[in-house]
């Protein structure tokens, strides 16, 4: 499937580079092409694409500005010769920063991580081909990269204010600035429960639980009122051998 993007840079030479650059990948679809952001902000408003390769300093509107600007952007990689702007732009969540001058390379590098996440973002829950339940994976952001974790290994995840950190069974965490509440709507439903409102829990991995608390792999989590009769349907009811 195509990944339809807009190119925006100042000097001409570096946009029919990028249009070269584009063509050759396979995947990308060139919806526009501009060297003028006031024209590409337009653009944009009317005829959303999914991905925008933009140079970071221009004339009237910076490409850190113009996505400022935009208010639902798309995925974003940010292009310039200036690396300070990097971690400017990485607060914006982009999805790239490549300075200049691009290799054929780096770019392709930055195509692949944009088609990952949309994969990711099309079809959350998916596993992965021949794989069990439970045995797919997801792409998180944390420290200006993209992390692939697989559902099998996550433990819990803990919210803390704006982030979510989320536990693996290596017994390491990854911070992403994502909320809790979203990060649940976008992960399988059967296979992660909340047992608290800062606390979500994958399914499998508990290995006991009452009416104060559950437990994972040696880690004693909160339990909480609201939860709990939907947390004891889903994990217990249903697998409980009976008398009878």
């Amino acid at each position: 499937m195509k990944i339809s993007c807009l190119l925006l840079d100042d000097d001409l030479l570096v946009l029919e580079l990028l249009q070269a650059y584009a063509a050759m990948t396979n995947v990308l679809e060139v919806k526009a092409a501009f060297t003028d952001p006031l024209e590409a902000h337009r653009y944009l408003l009317e005829n959303p694409v999914q991905v925008l390769f933009s140079d970071v300093t221009m004339p009237h509107l910076s490409g850190i500005d113009l996505v400022k600007s935009l208010h639902h952007p798309p995925l974003v990689v940010l292009m310039t010769a200036h690396p300070q702007y990097a971690m400017e732009g990485f607060n914006l969540d982009v999805i790239d920063f490549l300075l200049k001058p691009i290799s054929l390379e780096r770019f392709l590098k930055a195509v692949n991580k944009v088609a990952s996440l949309l994969r990711v973002q099309t079809n959350p829950a998916e596993p992965q081909p021949d794989a069990a339940p439970g045995w797919g994976s997801f792409f998180i952001r944390t420290d200006a990269q993209f992390v692939r974790l697989h559902y099998r290994e996550v433990l819990f995840i803990e919210a803390l204010k704006d982030f979510t950190k989320i536990n693996t069974a290596d017994g390491r965490s990854h911070l992403t600035l994502v909320n809790l509440k979203n990060l649940e709507h976008q992960l399988p439903a059967g296979l992660f429960v909340r047992t608290h409102r800062s606390y979500l829990v994958n399914a499998a991995r508990i290995d006991s639980m009452n009416s104060l608390e559950v437990r994972v792999a040696g880690h004693a989590l909160p339990l909480g009122q609201t939860y709990r009769e939907r947390v004891t349907e889903q994990i217990v009811n249903t697998t409980l051998i009976k008398r009878t």
